[in-house]
């Protein structure tokens, strides 16, 4: 029932202190990236407020031109992110408002945002309601990019985002239960990548100015109390569009990505003290609309509305091409990762000197690998974490 739980763990207020200590190593072939966090919640007794905190740092070694340096030489950009949340509690509600910053060298991000939870029908459904905003700032580490083609250049371009979402969980027996959920952002400004260019345009890549992007996430778990095993299935539908009229830019809508997410879980216990969980997950997109291949067009093609060639993907940007981009992310993806994880609970260590500060808590590691069909290749990630609950 443990594993079933975790579904509505958005929608159910646990008053639980804790400390969070992970972390994270990410490579691909001319990337890597290390990223140390540690979460703790302290619950104030009496009061049913809960107050939490977060940091983490991303260090990230690249060997990428695209991602500020003057040639394609080795580099380590470091990103610093603080997140506070302060939550109340009823009886059957929860109010929670958090803060986050994050800062990189060329990258400034403010976030706010506000939820609200509450469990009905004898504790068996729950909903919960949440809204934010963020406001952003990119620049260009060695010049100052152009915001908008056309336009002067500007110390940074800012980014504005507008999110929400809502979901809803629902017990179907003891040991079954299921979520479905939407979540909606609205993103206007720069979103490219100020070192990146368009080799045959010779131009900085400029991507749509507007964006809606849209999620419905159903969710369903099972649990099998003999054999201890667990068992969850999500399925993520994604889609985007220019909102308004994109036809003054160009020639219809310029985005129209469609995405779809399959991830399938199961977990089992092996010992008492010791669980086991396997995922495989399964990602796959089109391309948007204004994205072309940047190979060369062939003989006797037809051109799109964006591009220089129908072909699949379509190929070449024109000489007046309104967007364009090289980000490998904008074409068709298609991605698979497995991972094994693996969740020991230290109770053992109650009687070993020292290590006993340890046995109230559970250890985990965890390995994947993405298969990928970008440019990017194949990427590891192996991820360890301790969790204290008191």
């Amino acid at each position: 029932m443990i594993l079933c739980l975790a579904l509505v763990g958005a929608g159910r207020a646990e008053a639980n202190d804790y400390v969070v200590v992970r972390g994270a190593y990410y490579r691909e072939a001319s990337t890597r990236v290390i990223q140390p966090m540690v979460e703790l919640q302290r619950e104030a007794p009496g009061t049913g407020v809960d107050v939490a905190a977060h940091f983490l740092v991303d260090a990230i070694t690249s060997a990428s031109i695209a991602a500020g340096t003057a040639v394609d030489n080795v580099f380590t950009e470091i990103r610093d992110e603080v997140g506070l949340r302060v939550r109340k509690r009823w009886q059957r509600s929860d109010l929670a408002l958090s803060y986050r910053y994050s800062a990189e060298s060329d990258y400034w991000s403010h976030g706010v945002a506000a939820s609200f939870g509450h469990r009905f029908w004898e504790d068996t459904a729950s909903v919960r309601v949440s809204a934010g905003r963020s406001f952003d700032a990119v620049t260009a580490n060695g010049r100052m990019p152009v915001c908008r083609p056309g336009g002067a250049q500007m110390q940074s371009c800012d980014l504005n985002v507008w999110f929400g979402g809502i979901s809803y969980s629902q017990v179907l027996s003891p040991v079954a239960i299921a979520q479905v959920s939407y979540e909606a952002a609205y993103v206007e400004g720069y979103q490219g990548n100020p070192y990146r260019m368009v080799s045959s345009l010779m131009r900085y890549e400029h991507v749509p100015e507007r964006r809606m992007r849209n999620a419905i996430t159903p969710r369903i778990a099972y649990y099998l109390p003999a054999s201890g095993t667990g068992f969850q299935l999500n399925y993520r539908f994604y889609f985007d569009y220019y909102p308004g009229d994109p036809g003054t830019r160009g020639a219809g809508d310029p985005w129209q990505i469609f995405a779809r997410t399959i991830e399938a879980r199961v977990y089992q216990q092996l010992l008492p003290s010791l669980e086991a969980r396997v995922l495989f997950r399964y990602y796959r997109q089109n391309h948007a609309q204004f994205w072309c291949d940047a190979g060369a067009t062939p003989p006797g093609s037809v051109p799109t509305a964006f591009c220089l060639a129908n072909t699949d993907p379509p190929t070449g940007y024109p000489s007046d091409a309104v967007y364009y981009a090289a980000d490998p992310k904008l074409g068709p993806v298609v991605t698979q990762y497995p991972e094994m994880q693996l969740v020991w609970q230290a109770d053992a260590l109650r009687d070993v000197p020292f290590l006993r500060w340890f046995s109230a808590g559970a250890f985990e590691i965890s390995y994947g690998y993405y298969f990928q069909n970008t440019s990017f290749g194949g990427a590891h990630l192996l991820q360890t974490g301790y969790r204290l609950a008191y």
